[in-house]
């Protein structure tokens, strides 16, 4: 029986289609001010200065090879690939919030189809998603567990939850930063105070106290970043407790009503 054209395996090999990706950007796939660019030169002349999470790296190809992209070689790792797309995910948001640049750039059919079509499907047939964290976009894997947890909570709140958990965001920075948005979320809420206050507060004394919202107290100054880590997972995964309950709750009224 023959297969439609909708429904052949899905065969997309990562190297494969950065290999794709690359032939492209290496061309002059980019027309701006009347000027042609291949991809990553426009970047680096025109946009790189501006995104604030650059660091201390004075050029976009300094800042690729740290994350694991050497534009001139054919090889990649799958977390080198991620951070690319990651990375001109982070590109585009950035050149949208600059008018001037949305406005004057032109893209080549090519090019303007691996930025709007393939770099989402490629996340989507990997199992990744794009995540609009407030200032920046993260990729991270899409995390099943957690889907009951969509009608409990705002979209913004979810997202951190599933970031969380992904292995690309395992510094102490990213965890911090989800960990506190969590924490405000959870303090603006009284019923989650009321659920468990022992666990509540448990939450308080990671958050509060060990860097997450404002300098870490000096009885934990000792702890190493190892240990720092563990105490926030320890923290998320109450968190996650303290949010569950909520249908625990609900289903311990239906058994009782059913009794």
């Amino acid at each position: 029986m023959r297969m439609t054209i909708f429904h052949r395996e899905n065969t997309l090999n990562y190297k494969e289609e950065y290999l794709k990706m690359m032939k492209v950007f290496s061309s002059k796939c980019i027309e701006f001010d009347k000027k042609e660019y291949t991809y990553f030169d426009y970047i680096n002349k025109e946009l790189f200065h501006n995104w604030k999470f650059r660091g201390t790296y004075l050029d976009c190809y300094e800042y690729l090879e740290s994350i694991g992209v050497n534009v001139k070689s054919r090889k990649i790792s799958k977390d080198g690939f991620l951070n690319l797309l990651e990375f001109i995910c982070n590109i585009q948001s950035l050149m949208n919030h600059l008018k001037y640049y949305a406005d004057h750039t032109k893209f080549s059919i090519k090019c303007k189809s691996i930025l709007i079509h393939n770099i989402p499907l490629l996340l989507e047939s990997f199992g990744y998603q794009a995540y609009d964290l407030e200032d920046r976009i993260v990729i991270s894997e899409k995390e099943l567990e957690y889907e009951d947890f969509e009608s409990l909570l705002p979209n913004s709140i979810y997202e951190c939850f599933i970031l969380y958990k992904d292995k690309n965001n395992n510094g102490i920075k990213m965890k911090r930063m989800i960990l506190e948005k969590i924490y405000h979320f959870l303090e603006s809420n009284e019923k989650y105070k009321t659920f468990n206050s022992s666990i509540y507060n448990s939450i308080k004394t990671v958050v509060t106290k060990m860097g997450v919202i404002g300098e870490l107290d000096k009885k934990y100054k000792h702890l190493t970043n190892y240990k720092m880590k563990k105490y926030y997972d320890s923290c998320f995964e109450m968190m996650v407790y303290l949010v569950k309950t909520e249908s625990i709750l609900k289903y311990k009224e239906e058994i009782k009503k059913e009794s």
